[in-house]
């Protein structure tokens, strides 16, 4: 048994310090190409802090990147993207670099770089190959949108990298821009660390205790549901752009619900139920999940499709999440000492996120 709980102790904390530390899910970018026959226009968003270790942006090594650092290093970075992405329709797509400006998605600062490219074949599918980042963070994602002149819109997601996606005429519409994001949303949630953690703080008093496992699994799946309509909320209105939080204070009050959670597990002091826990925090953890979908291409009716295929995502993920987990936890019959043990790294790992999030929020 205590073999089984240093086991658990190893994943919890593996867990907690992902790679780079991050708490949040992989890196991404955004690329959007308008099709007119021959005639590509590519606009692609890159995060400058991804860009910072790919090519290097901050000159003088202040810890602040400039427009005037960025035009410095401007011909690396185009030569950069134009390494990074192929075109092909009937033959290569040459790109040429047209202008590049700066933008913000998710509360971070993005650099968006505007190409135009012509194809040998204007009615041949057009294929997106990308290694775009791939040595700075190998599961790194592209939300690609093409608008095919007179056509539906077509969305597709690279990743992880090297990755390449063929763009035909049938793959246009709802259900291809519905899949994409249900896609997105449970990849969004298998790599968020910090969502993960705080859904297993909430399993923990459930699968540990003495009542039947089927009491404990209605327990847990009405506190995931909880968490889900909460989410959904505030995921669909930071989309929209009803509301727009700081993500670094958001970072720190998504650490906190992991470290409030773990504690109220150790001694409870929360007089609510936990479905109404996993509502509330869920409102928070909702800003979370909205980065992916603020920097898409997408119209109205788009996003709103978007909105429903990512939440689906998530909550397929959750599911997935309980289906393995719970079965685990139940065979290993630990009852507090596995409460203990999963609560007080939970708490450790908040603590550790919320430091992250206060250094980039005041410093």
């Amino acid at each position: 048994m205590k073999r089984i709980l240093f086991l658990m102790l190893a994943v919890l904390l593996h867990l907690m310090v992902p790679p780079a530390a991050q708490a949040h899910e992989t890196t991404r970018s955004y690329l959007t190409i308008a099709r007119a026959e021959d005639a590509l226009r590519i606009t692609l968003s890159m995060a400058f802090r991804d860009l910072e270790v790919a090519v290097w942006l901050d000159d003088n090594l202040d810890g602040q990147i400039t427009w005037a650092e960025v035009q410095l290093r401007q011909t690396a970075v185009n030569a950069y993207a134009a390494a990074a992405l192929q075109f092909d329709a009937g033959g290569n797509c040459p790109v040429r670099a047209v202008d590049q400006a700066v933008s913000e998605t998710g509360g971070l600062a993005y650099l968006d770089l505007e190409f135009s490219a012509s194809c040998p074949d204007a009615r041949a599918d057009l294929t997106v190959s990308s290694r775009l980042f791939a040595d700075v963070d190998p599961d790194h994602r592209i939300f690609l949108t093409m608008i095919n002149q007179g056509q539906t819109p077509i969305s597709r997601m690279l990743g992880p990298q090297p990755s390449q996606t063929r763009l035909a005429g049938m793959d246009a519409g709802a259900w291809g821009l519905f899949t994409t994001y249900v896609q997105a949303g449970a990849l969004h949630l298998a790599g968020g660390a910090d969502h993960i953690m705080f859904l297993l703080v909430l399993m923990l008093p459930a699968v540990a205790g003495t009542g039947p496992a089927r009491q404990a699994a209605l327990r847990v799946l009405l506190a995931a549901t909880g968490f889900t309509l909460a989410h959904a909320l505030t995921l669909s209105a930071a989309s929209f752009g009803i509301l727009r939080p700081n993500t670094d204070v958001i970072a720190f009050l998504v650490a906190l619900s992991i470290i409030l959670t773990a504690l109220d597990n150790l001694r409870p002091f929360i007089a609510a139920p936990r479905s109404v826990v996993a509502a509330f925090f869920g409102l928070i953890h909702g800003f979370g999940f909205a980065s992916v979908l603020s920097g898409s291409a997408l119209s109205s009716g788009g996003l709103f499709l978007a909105l429903l295929g990512f939440n689906l995502g998530i909550e397929l993920a959750q599911i997935a999440l309980v289906l393995v987990t719970m079965p685990a936890l139940f065979m290993l019959q630990a009852g507090r000492p596995l409460v203990w043990i999963g609560s007080s790294v939970a708490a450790v790992a908040g603590l550790y996120w919320a430091g992250l999030s206060l250094k980039g929020w005041l410093f």
